[in-house]
Formats: structure tokens, C-alpha cells, sequence
């Protein structure tokens, strides 16, 4: 399974080191995680500005999703308007791009959604209890 994790998830697993961080884990171990540029530079602004993170850590968590995230690269955008916060169709438009499988986040504004083109949109608890009920 293709996964792409929102900043939100990204950022939770960094500062709270709990159930987001297990999920990242997870995830590593088990599917190929994708990001994008827009997601790398959403969580180096986050980590600054809203929890005071200096240069080193976070170029420690630009350099931990460079080495265990596959990026996008360039995508196009969607062309229209699809979420209610205009940055999350980055997030879409980078996830539909990748066709990756779901969309882990968060993010109520995507949450909406439930499912865009065929990427599913899911939160961290749907996705672990994907995870207990599916046959593998």
C-alpha cells in the first residue's frame, strides 16, 4: 500500500513521540510512505514556528523523511477547488499524482472528504483499525 502521511501526522509523531510516532513506524516498515516538497517545507515551518525548533532539529527532520519518505517531485494541480483550506489541495493533488492508496491525517478539512479520485482519506484510528481487521 502507497501511504501518504499529512503534515499533522508528520509533526505529532516528531513532538509528542506516542501513537503518531508508532504509526510513522509502522508505516516505514510495512508500506511506502510519500510526501511533497509542500508537506516537507509545511512541517520545517511548523517545527520553527510554532514549537520553537532551532536549524539542527529541524534539518534532523528534513533529513529523517529525505531518507525514509518518497518524495512526489513535481505535481499538477488539481484545477479546481476541491477542499475547504486551499493548501490541502496541494495535498490532494500531490497524493492523486503518486496514486497512492489513502491520505492519513488529521486534518478535518480533508477528512470531509472522506475520498478524492480513488485516494481514500482516512484519520490515524481508521487506519489502525484497517490494519486489526484486514487479512494480510
Amino acid at each position: 500500500m502507497k501511504i501518504f502521511l499529512d503534515t499533522n501526522i508528520i509533526i505529532s509523531a516528531f513532538i509528542t513521540h506516542g501513537y503518531p510516532a508508532e504509526l510513522v513506524e509502522y508505516c516505514l516498515t510495512n508500506y511506502k510512505i510519500y510526501t511533497s516538497d509542500f508537506i516537507i517545507e509545511e512541517v520545517e515551518k511548523n517545527l520553527k514556528n510554532n514549537f520553537e525548533y532551532n536549524e539542527m532539529e529541524v534539518n534532523e527532520v528534513f533529513n529523517f523523511m529525505k531518507s525514509n519518505f518518497i518524495n512526489v517531485g513535481k505535481y499538477k494541480k488539481l484545477g479546481k477547488t476541491v477542499s475547504r483550506d486551499a493548501d490541502d489541495d496541494n495535498v490532494l493533488a500531490a497524493a492523486i499524482f503518486e496514486k497512492v492508496d489513502c491520505i492519513v491525517t488529521g486534518d478535518k478539512d480533508l477528512l470531509t472528504i472522506e475520498k478524492y479520485k480513488k485516494v481514500k482519506i482516512i484519520s490515524p484510528r481508521d487506519f489502525w483499525n484497517y490494519e486489526k481487521f484486514s487479512v494480510k
